[in-house]
């Protein structure tokens, strides 16, 4: 029956990549006939140029999309039979969709409503939504198809697919060759997330390994395939903890349909906003709190909802305080001092920025000058009138009223426009100038180490990064969203390591947008300004109108591993997590001489290179660490790429990257370089770091130490568990 099934389902295939093949032919013929013909337009009729354009574009990306999945048309089908009308159909789900001339569908697109069921149920009742309506019915067959190449490799019944074997066989692949089969494994838990509704906040708190990244990666598809009359690429904004890591993530995006989507940093939004200047970066602040330079109680103030407070009603008193004295023009008035107070009350729309709110200020006030600029223009006359009467005709001082009055006449005719200019200039105020104002004005002796760091590093012209959200927000109060405005849904990887002071930010400026936020407690580092509460996240930004959803489950690393991270865990007092139940070997604990470490760390290279793995990551604790050790293999002729903050691309293979910069990344195979006591300490934020550390991993890793082993992984411990 097997046989049978293979054969049948082997057949189909070689038709259905014939057809394909047919199909493209056909697509390429079309694009050409644009370009050499007229096909039916007569010459000069109008719009034909523009026809002809369009119709150019929809036959290239009907080629680029059938060649796309040309050697992999579909990964599985199911047999679904309609509870309404007793119809059977037998649906084949693949990348793209795949049509007849008819429009019958020869495979489905993933992200179709119907295709939910797959993702959802196995055999017996299942149901899906399509707008707004449920339709129920019954699964009464299900099969995964794997095809590399244009060739069938193996086709799998339903009753193997109800265990995690068919996902193993995907996750014992290398990196790329598992990004490629992502949509092929995606689990229930997971595909409903991807599945929301578009204008919904959700939070989503997973285990390291539990595909966070490619579940948000495949909502926003999912999202722009199914909502494309409401939303669009541009509409998009992902951000992520650094470069290096976005460019990660813009590997998958094409094979995932998504174009046009933004990427960024808070830092990058934040010096767009609040200005260029010079900051300590996230990670570098990080390796001085490592190296007990910084007091991270000043670093949680900045980062505190109590000091933006603070910091709002001091910006509202430096608007109203400037606008305590009527406008005039040559002693008349144009505008009351209590008129002003439009500016900082509630009348014009509390989401424009205060230099916004002046613009319509002055734009109206300006109408309102024109109305009665008649009488202006008189009003100032009579000041001159007695005087220039009085004057003889050929008086000097005769013609300088004339000049002095037409001058005056004009500006009146302009609506005081300079007048006004000179009025407002307060608000040109550079953000910096105004946080200095600000942090010079904190009377409280608690904030008193506060304020001599945060001077001393103004007048050094080089803040801190926690000093980022407070000069977004003042950037954004006083001037606006920049070129942040027409965002409607924000995806934040990697969202425990942003701060409250950062989101409260964020939802300011992303005031109409929605939020999808993935991330995890377990490895949230910057234990001094990060997320350590989703809830307390939900409560204070999002008035508990986010849904907070779970992936529990770890897909990325082995049993084994798995056990190796969770002693971390449990050394910190945390839940272990649970992976899928695949075995590959053993985590390698190695006791080596600090002498020859470069030596000992070419053999694990070696062995891991034997066994055909293909992206490997030396993982150090901080970067002066990586430094170090990349500076020692290329003395000895071997260049290894060093990932540092500043890199912004992503080169796959072999790499020497630090803890903090690996987060959100996975390898097949990790070196864990001194995993000593005195590196990997009795803290929350050292244990976080190798927790991290040991997660990247796929498949295989080597554990380094010299002298003695950090605690948390105690040898003795370990070897007994893992006996």
């Amino acid at each position: 029956m097997k046989d049978e099934i293979f054969l049948s389902e082997q057949k189909r295939l070689e038709e259905v990549i014939d057809l394909i093949k047919q199909k493209i032919i056909i697509a390429k013929e079309n694009f050409t006939k644009q370009e050499k013909f007229k096909i039916g337009f007569k010459e000069g009729q109008r719009g034909t140029q523009f026809n002809r354009q369009a119709l150019m574009s929809m036959y290239a990306t009907e080629i680029s999309n059938l060649e796309s999945v040309l050697d992999n048309p579909y990964f599985g089908r199911f047999t679904f039979k309609s509870k309404e009308e007793g119809k059977i159909e037998t649906i084949y789900i693949g990348k793209k969709a795949v049509t007849l001339e008819g429009g019958k569908a020869v495979c489905y697109d993933w992200r179709s409503p119907i295709c939910s069921v797959y993702y959802d149920y196995n055999i017996g009742p299942a149901s899906y939504d399509f707008k707004g309506q449920t339709f129920k019915g019954d699964i009464l067959n299900k099969r995964q198809i794997m095809i590399k190449n244009g060739t069938l490799q193996k086709v799998l019944e339903e009753d193997v697919l109800s265990d995690d074997n068919i996902l193993i066989e995907y996750l014992k692949e290398n990196l790329d060759a598992r990004l490629k089969s992502i949509i092929a494994t995606i689990q229930k838990e997971q595909n409903q997330i991807i599945r929301r509704p578009l204008n919904s906040h959700n939070i989503v708190e997973g285990v390291a390994g539990s595909g966070k990244t490619t579940v948000a990666l495949h909502r926003t598809s999912y999202l722009l395939y199914n909502n494309e009359r409401d939303t669009k690429g541009e509409d998009f904004l992902i951000i992520g903890p650094n470069k290096y890591f976005l460019d990660f993530v813009s590997s998958l995006l094409p094979d995932l349909d998504i174009k046009n989507v933004s990427q960024n940093t808070f830092a990058e939004i934040a010096t767009s906003i609040g200005g260029n200047t010079r900051f300590l970066s996230k990670n570098a602040t990080l390796e001085k709190v490592l190296q007990g330079l910084l007091d991270t109680s000043v670093i949680k103030e900045k980062s505190s909802l109590n000091f933006l407070h603070l910091l709002e009603d001091f910006l509202t008193n430096y608007i109203k305080n400037n606008l305590q004295e009527d406008i005039t023009y040559e002693g008349f008035t144009l505008a009351s001092k209590d008129k002003l107070q439009i500016i900082y009350g509630s009348v014009i729309n509390s989401n424009l920025s205060y230099k916004e709110k002046i613009d319509i200020f002055i734009k109206n006030l300006i109408k309102e000058i024109k109305t009665r600029e008649d009488d202006l223009i008189h009003d100032i006359w009579l000041l001159y009138r007695d005087e220039f009467l009085s004057l003889p005709k050929d008086s000097p001082r005769r013609k300088e009223i004339l000049r002095v009055h037409e001058e005056k006449t004009k500006e009146i005719k302009n609506g005081c426009l300079n007048t006004l200019k000179e009025y407002f200039s307060f608000i040109k105020i550079k953000p910096i100038d105004l946080y200095t104002k600000f942090i010079l004005s904190l009377d409280d002796s608690k904030y008193d180490n506060l304020k001599r760091e945060t001077l001393e590093n103004i007048e050094k012209r080089s803040l801190s990064y926690e000093d980022l959200a407070p000069l977004t927000l003042i950037g954004y109060m006083l001037n606006g969203k920049g070129n942040y405005k027409n965002y409607q849904h924000l995806i934040i990887d990697e969202g425990q390591d942003l701060s409250l002071a950062e989101y409260y930010v964020l939802k300011k400026i992303f005031s109409e947008a929605y939020f999808d936020i993935f991330g995890d407690i377990n490895q949230a580092i910057y234990d001094y300004n990060c997320i350590t509460d989703w809830s307390i996240l939900n409560d204070l930004i999002f008035d508990s109108k986010a849904s907070l959803l779970n992936l529990n489950k770890s897909y990325r690393i082995t049993t084994e591993i798995s056990d190796l991270a969770n002693k971390v865990l449990s050394y910190l007092g945390y839940d272990e997590t649970l992976c899928v139940r695949r075995s590959k070997e053993d985590p390698k604990i190695r006791e080596i001489n600090k002498n020859n470490e470069w030596e000992n760390y070419l053999l694990e290279i070696k062995d891991f290179l034997d066994k055909g793995y293909e992206t490997i990551a030396i993982i150090t604790k901080d970067g002066k660490e990586a430094k170090s050790l990349a500076n020692k293999f290329q003395k000895k002729g071997l260049n290894i790429n060093l990932i540092t903050e500043q890199n912004t691309t992503y080169k796959g293979g072999l790499c020497i990257v630090p803890s903090y910069l690996a987060k959100g990344l996975e390898f097949d195979a990790v070196i864990l370089a001194n995993t000593n006591e005195n590196n990997y300490q009795d803290n929350p934020i050292d244990l976080k770091l190798l927790y991290v550390a040991i997660t990247r991993a796929m498949h295989s890793i080597y554990v380094n130490y010299n002298q003695k082993l950090t605690k948390s992984l105690d040898e003795k411990v370990l070897t007994k568990k893992l006996g």
